[in-house]
């Protein structure tokens, strides 16, 4: 059973990377930058997109050239600039008090946010603390062991 819904859970995962056209179609919200639009911890579903088709009010999925972590930004955009033929954006948090730093360009745009499910994503931050690994590890095993020694001691009958 545990095999049936692991292959299950990776098929869609590969499904859904091939429909949306992008290798993280699935991504968790680490702030509270687009509150009240998305919130801390909402997983949002993105697609794949060119970034000739954005529009004002859309909200992206970007990656700070400047930030070593590589960490998707989820902001909206405010400003489409055409320059010399090279499109830059201008994008904010909604939550934000004024536009991010610097122009995005077309190079820097990962995906268009097409969804959102409130609060599904605390599972995905959880998983990438050090604290909520090992809690969820404790918190597995804290209904496998009870479950286990109950099989183990509950006498059989023999037919």
């Amino acid at each position: 059973m545990v095999a049936i819904v692991l292959v299950a859970v990776w098929g869609s995962g590969i499904g859904l990377q091939l429909y949306l056209g992008t290798p993280t179609p699935l991504l968790a919200v680490e702030s509270g930058s687009m509150e009240p639009v998305l919130y801390r911890g909402d997983l949002v579903i993105v697609r794949a997109v060119d970034p000739t088709t954005l529009q004002l009010g859309d909200i992206i999925i970007y990656n700070r050239t400047s930030d070593p972590r590589d960490v998707p930004i989820v902001h909206r955009i405010i400003a489409i600039q055409d320059i010399s033929g090279e499109l830059y954006f201008t994008t904010k948090g909604d939550n934000n008090p004024g536009p991010d730093s610097g122009l995005r360009t077309t190079a820097d745009i990962r995906a268009k946010v097409i969804g959102s499910i409130r609060y599904l994503g605390f599972i995905t931050l959880l998983l990438l603390s050090s604290s909520g690994f090992t809690s969820i590890i404790l918190l597995i095993i804290a209904f496998l062991v009870p479950s286990l020694l109950c099989d183990y001691l509950t006498p059989h009958r023999e037919d």
